[in-house]
């Protein structure tokens, strides 16, 4: 049996049934009678069997009409209900944004943006995770991530829109002992117990190496943690010292409660970006996503 897919032709024969006559369905459909009398004689000749029982005056419904128009009208009513689904998606009235983040610590980048997306469009879901580079590369690789924002180095298996140069420097409690001199050198920066996010910031090897450079042996993160008021704490408490990323210049975040150290370590700054799958074109809710990022970004860097 052909395929009844012409919705359509569907209607025309829901018109012919609701009417119970041809020529008074083809004048509330605004088509000829012989185009209706044609779509009909098509979809009977689809199903195999007579819809209509053609009366002196009018039309009445065989058992086989009886029992197609009620699926036809359902299945006209579906076709509308997934039409204004899709035109809802479209427009950004309903749908879901699943956002992942590595390294946690980047969270900080997506408070303006994630911020100004919900209120343009609050009939969105938005959910934000984070996690190490594989998992949430994996994730979005398999679709039950739509994007992620981190380091553009991180995220380089997927398709990645590059947003912006991160600018890289070393906080310190307000009391530290390096606090109060001008210029101190990476070796004495590096001495001091170091705190990393555990996702990292993908500079290890450039670490490693400012290590070897200051003639030192390199010592492994003597905290790791992403939660920032933890680093927050254990810096006001301790004499580690943290490399931190940020859009400008630190001192707008950080310069009030913590000691910035700036370029004493030579370590190349990140670049942020988005990563989505090679195999999927971004949604709508993904495309408004990254056009308020950058918008924030150019607003941030006027």
């Amino acid at each position: 049996m052909r395929a009844l897919t012409d919705l359509r032709k569907l209607r025309h024969v829901i018109g012919v049934a609701e009417a119970q006559s041809f020529t008074g369905a083809a004048q509330a459909l605004a088509i000829t009678q012989s185009a209706l009398t044609k779509s009909v004689a098509e979809v009977e000749g689809i199903v195999g069997m007579a819809l209509f029982e053609r009366l002196p005056r009018g039309v009445r419904l065989t058992e086989a009409g009886q029992r197609f128009i009620p699926r036809a009208r359902q299945l006209l009513a579906d076709s509308q209900e997934l039409l204004a689904e899709m035109n809802q998606l479209q427009s950004l009235a309903s749908g879901l944004l699943r956002i992942g983040i590595t390294p946690a610590a980047f969270v900080s980048f997506l408070e303006s943006t994630v911020s100004a997306f919900a209120q343009v469009y609050p009939g969105v879901r938005v959910q934000v995770v984070h996690g190490s580079a594989e998992s949430i590369i994996q994730q979005v690789a398999v679709g039950d991530l739509d994007l992620v924002v981190g380091a553009v180095n991180m995220i380089g298996p997927l398709r990645t829109h590059a947003l912006t140069d991160l600018r890289l420097s070393v906080i310190a409690g307000k009391h530290h002992p390096l606090a109060q001199d001008a210029a101190p050198t990476p070796a004495q920066l590096l001495s001091y117990p170091l705190i990393m996010p555990a996702g990292g910031l993908n500079v290890d090897a450039q670490l490693l190496q400012a290590y070897r450079d200051a003639g030192l042996t390199p010592e492994p993160p003597q905290y790791v943690c992403d939660h920032f008021p933890l680093v927050r704490a254990l810096l006001n408490v301790t004499d580690a010292v943290s490399p931190v990323v940020t859009f400008g210049a630190p001192e707008g975040r950080f310069g009030d409660a913590f000691h910035i150290f700036e370029n004493v370590l030579q370590l190349p700054p990140p670049q942020l970006g988005i990563g989505t799958s090679p195999q999927r074109e971004p949604s709508p809710a993904m495309r408004a996503f990254i056009d308020i990022f950058r918008s924030f970004l150019r607003d941030a860097a006027a």
